[in-house]
């Protein structure tokens, strides 16, 4: 009878694993046959001077909350790029924001939206090689706040759109551009406040490009040639308010568990009781893409998620960027409690950030640790994005302008796992992408919101190029 049961199971387990190689010879052998037909490049020129614009850009310390510095980075640019000020219209004139109208042939074409943002996060002098607001260039790099985020692709663009100009060229659709001026904060007077107006106007997009992924090499060990991540959902962002209240009293005289104790074990059990793994088309659809390209023995994984998502989730938990692929998480950001030493407070709180993958919310995370002891209070809530597809015209002209001016790159689809302001514009638009045309390691991408932020000139020249062709070789 048990070697009946064993007999079975065995059969069951090679009859799958039978499918499950099958099924890896055919996918790949059909992708073979599958060719991304690149595009002409439109080469940027003159790359020094374009990587002098940046550094320039890189002096003007726009923080969210600074608005002189905001006029005085708009004098720069329209100094920088008079044919783009004088050429283009320009909206909502009244804000920090900038918003340009590239007009194009087809009027009867529904436009396309290109986006960047003005805004950086602080910076202290404290670890950098050069002040952080003094745009050095060194070795190749443009050094300073803002330099990768976002101020890279903001001059990349208008670099783009300064030639074309200047070549008479007139694009096919017309191309709306906008550069928000609060993107770090989440505020109401950036994207925000674009996208209200564009809704009363009753404006819509065939497709918007913001900031997102890049073109990351050492993503997969397994996989040589460089992946082309391309946002297209982000994550939930919520600040949650954890409570504990206990009668307090002085130091010398302590009754425990104290509202600080309290509080550290439920902090400690979030610490340690992680949200749950799933697998959401974006990852599910970028296991696919990845596997068709991977080494056969990870392609076999890879290819049959139905059959090895255990194996897959124990790959993706090793790795803090890959394990935020495959659950939302949650973890706490700030702690207070008594004021002095010898206190022992009444009332002790945290912060809990979470951040959601679509189909997840604050509420539904927190309903798995809320405890009678503990009160949970949502300050705020972003909610996840949408789900864009990556069977559409537009995603496929992304693609092709990625591999025209990325050679041999995987393009496949990811989930951001920080927020973005093409959230905003999901309101005019069912295909945004998100995506910054750079080539980035670990190194590059430890250093966004933080000390030595860069961006290389050679990267800088490829965003023109690409911002360039996505523009002139239209074909959706």
């Amino acid at each position: 009878m048990i070697l009946d049961i064993i007999m079975s199971f065995l059969a069951i387990v090679s009859l799958l694993l039978l499918v499950a190689l099958v099924r890896t010879i055919y996918i790949r052998g059909k992708a073979r046959g599958k060719l991304v037909h690149p595009y002409p490049v439109s080469s940027g020129k003159t790359p020094l001077e374009a990587a002098q614009h940046l550094s320039q850009a890189t002096t003007f310390e726009t923080v969210a909350s600074s608005g002189p510095s905001f006029a005085s980075f708009h004098r720069f640019l329209e100094s920088t790029y008079p044919l783009t000020f004088s050429s283009l219209t320009r909206e909502y004139s009244d804000t920090n924001n900038l918003v340009f109208i590239y007009k194009g042939k087809d009027q009867s074409l529904l436009p396309g939206l290109l986006c960047a943002h003005q805004d950086v996060v602080p910076a202290t002098i404290e670890g950098w090689i050069h002040p952080p607001f003094s745009g050095n260039i060194e070795d190749g790099y443009i050094y300073g706040r803002g330099s990768f985020d976002d101020k890279g692709s903001l001059i990349a663009i208008l670099e783009a759109i300064e030639q074309l100009l200047s070549e008479g060229f007139i694009p096919k659709r017309t191309w709306y551009i906008a550069f928000g001026c609060d993107e770090e904060t989440r505020g109401e007077k950036g994207a925000s406040l674009i996208v209200q107006r564009m809704v009363k106007e009753n404006i819509r997009f065939s497709v918007v490009l913001d900031e997102g992924g890049a073109v990351v090499k050492g993503f997969f060990k397994a996989i040589e040639k460089p992946i082309a991540a391309v946002g297209v959902a982000e994550k939930g962002n919520a600040h949650v308010q954890l409570e504990a209240i206990v009668e307090g009293g002085h130091s010398s005289t302590p009754r425990n568990p104290t509202s600080v104790g309290v509080l550290a074990k439920e902090i400690a059990y979030i610490e340690y009781h992680q949200n749950r793994t799933k697998l959401i088309f974006p990852i599910k659809k970028m296991l696919y893409t990845l596997g068709e390209h991977a080494p056969f023995s990870f392609a076999f994984i890879l290819l049959n998620s139905w059959l090895f998502k255990p194996i897959i989730f124990s790959i993706f938990k090793k790795n803090t960027t890959m394990n935020a692929l495959i659950r939302s998480t949650s973890t706490v950001t700030m702690t207070q409690g008594s004021e002095a030493a010898n206190i022992v407070p009444s009332k002790a709180t945290a912060v809990l950030n979470i951040r959601t993958l679509p189909e997840d919310s604050a509420s539904s995370i927190i309903q798995r640790y809320k405890r009678s002891n503990i009160s949970y209070k949502i300050l705020y809530e972003s909610p996840s994005s949408r789900i864009g597809s990556t069977e559409t015209p537009s995603f496929n002209h992304l693609e092709r302008a990625i591999t025209s001016v990325f050679p041999k790159t995987i393009v496949t689809p990811y989930v951001m796992t920080g927020g973005s302001d093409a959230l905003h514009y999901e309101r005019l638009c069912d295909n945004v992408y998100r995506f910054t045309p750079a080539v980035m390691n670990n190194d590059e991408l430890s250093r966004m919101h933080n000390a030595n932020e860069r961006f290389s000139i050679e990267n800088l020249s490829s965003a023109i190029s690409f911002y360039k062709t996505f523009i002139t070789q239209d074909s959706f």
